[in-house]
């Protein structure tokens, strides 16, 4: 009987103390009292697809992957990169929009922007469109406004000599990578 006890006495402490570890801090439903809206916004991205002129050449999702560049010495190939989230459904990341009261601009280092990287320079060269936020007409503002979302994420592609190549892909969101692809985009130049 003592032994019982013994133990029963054992269970109920480690249960005391198992509770007590867990507090009002680690319940993610209680309200924590933080305003969580100056947080930054990220990209939730699981992959990514590249398309010239609408045509889908490359895609990554979850570590697997189908295509890649191929071009010829001294063709220029245009690449717009759009992302996949977790259903695989295909977007471009937006920066949050600023509240029409607020008097300060989107520092750079806040705007999502692509970076390429780790390819050998000597088979291709790469150049990022700059991205140039400009007015419009409001009957016309949605259809610019797509289309300078789409030129953040559209990039040139160059051959200079035969040959193969890699590249690095990354969703930059200021100083750090919201999304860094899991393999290297291959890359083949042909003569």
């Amino acid at each position: 009987m003592s032994t019982c006890f013994f133990r029963f006495t054992l269970l109920l402490l480690a249960f005391a103390v198992l509770f007590a570890a867990c507090g009002e801090d680690d319940n993610p439903i209680i309200d924590d009292g933080h305003d969580h809206d100056d947080e930054p916004f990220h990209a939730d991205a699981d992959g990514f697809v590249l398309k010239v002129n609408g045509n889908q050449i490359y895609r990554q999702f979850e570590g697997e992957h189908e295509g890649s560049i191929t071009l010829k010495v001294g063709e220029e190939l245009d690449v717009l990169a759009t992302f996949l989230d977790h259903d695989e459904e295909e977007f471009l990341p937006e920066n949050p929009e600023e509240e029409d009261d607020h008097d300060h601009d989107h520092d750079e280092e806040e705007v999502f922007a692509l970076a390429l990287s780790e390819f050998d320079s000597s088979i291709i060269e790469i150049h990022l469109h700059e991205h140039e936020s400009e007015e419009h007409e409001d009957d016309h503002e949605d259809e610019h406004h797509d289309e300078e979302l789409a030129e953040q994420f559209t990039f040139e592609v160059g051959g200079l000599k035969a040959g193969e190549t890699a590249i690095k892909f990354q969703l930059l969101h200021g100083d750090h990578a919201d999304f860094t692809a899991a393999l290297m985009i291959p890359v083949t130049v042909t003569p």
